[in-house]
């Protein structure tokens, strides 16, 4: 077989061909493509075939392999893309991954052939967690790097031992704080602890009125208690008489905004299930808690639109060598699709 390096450019368009494919029937593929598919492999079967702008791409097997070959519509073979296992890989590209990129995972590795001659191998690589990007390594047949678009090596190793270990990062780089580092470090220490922890607020009587109106007293069985969201909403977390709990968002003004159901592990919407399963595939989470945002049926945005129901989420994970959890919060929208991160928790009863 013929085999050669593409530039991470022209890689770039099998990813991006993939998601805008359509299956065809081998009758509808034109001849010239065909026959290019012929004079390319001499053994070969075709599970199937599919289009997509300016290309033909078969799904194929041969010789044991599975893979997918290009063709442009006029029938010019452009190449061919085989997953192989990272164990199939030359020893050092896995080990140029691991000492340089603590803290990511391999999504993926190829073996690319193409019509001028030369080949080789693409790692796609993430950091581990959720709404991570993609970045990939280019090697060659003897698994030496030849491209990448992956973050600097050095950095990414100083940003794990910050993530993972703060204190010997902090010494690494500074070296001994001077005492009124040192002070400033506790001092911040303690706000920290300060604003962990959950102070209650007193709403207007407007926002009560309009909370008891849709939940009356009979209705709950723990609660209200009332914090501060945004420094501008007043959040009224509490649990109903069937042991739901749920906040309600309201504003300043009274008006009710929106309200949060927490969800119970078998109502989990099997879209974000299977998201966090492939995103965190390989580490340890605990779902903390799955919230369901439905606005109220007379609450409308700037646009005059009611907006759609959203889900938040919270993940928690070990660190490694560290006492506690780190926590992750996201968003999905109405179907189920990840659409953020969230840096901080929503208010100060927000799990932490």
């Amino acid at each position: 077989m013929k085999r050669l390096v593409l530039a991470i450019l022209a890689m770039i368009t099998i990813s991006a061909g993939l998601n805008a494919q359509t299956k065809v029937k081998e009758s509808q593929v034109p001849r010239a493509v065909l026959l290019a598919m012929e004079n390319t492999y001499t053994s070969y079967s075709v599970k199937a075939w599919f289009e997509q702008p300016g290309q033909y791409v078969a799904d194929f097997s041969t010789e044991g392999q599975n893979g997918k070959a290009y063709f442009t519509d006029d029938g010019e073979w452009q190449y061919s893309a085989f997953v192989v296992d990272i164990s199939e890989c030359p020893t050092i590209m896995n080990t140029y991954f691991v000492d340089n990129y603590p803290g990511f995972k391999i999504r993926s590795t190829e073996y690319i052939e193409e019509m001028s001659g030369d080949n080789y191998y693409r790692m796609i690589i993430t950091r581990k967690g959720i709404g991570s990007d993609d970045f990939e390594l280019i090697f060659d047949t003897r698994g030496k790097l030849t491209k990448t678009n992956a973050p600097d090596p050095e950095v990414v190793r100083r940003d794990f031992i910050a993530r993972n270990n703060p204190e010997a990062d902090l010494s690494e780089r500074e070296g001994p704080q001077p005492p009124e580092k040192a002070d400033k470090t506790a001092r911040k220490k303690r706000q920290l602890e300060i604003d962990a922890e959950i102070e209650t607020v007193t709403p207007p009587d407007t926002v009560k009125k309009n909370f008891e109106k849709r939940y009356p007293t009979t209705r709950i069985k723990e609660g209200p208690e009332w914090v501060m969201r945004d420094g501008e909403y007043y959040v009224a977390y509490f649990t109903n008489n069937q042991r739901v709990d749920f906040d309600a968002v309201l504003a300043e003004t009274g008006t009710m905004i929106m309200v949060g159901t927490k969800l119970a592990p078998e109502r989990y919407p099997r879209p974000i299930q299977k998201y966090l399963a492939e995103k965190l595939k390989g580490e340890k989470y605990d779902i903390e808690k799955m919230v369901r945002y439905d606005y109220d049926s007379k609450y409308r945005n700037e646009e005059g639109k009611k907006p759609k129901q959203y889900f938040y989420v919270v993940i928690s994970q070990k660190v490694k060598g560290k006492k506690g959890k780190k926590f992750t919060r996201m968003t999905f929208d109405n179907v189920g699709k990840f659409t953020g991160l969230l840096a901080n928790p929503l208010d100060e009863k927000d799990v932490r």
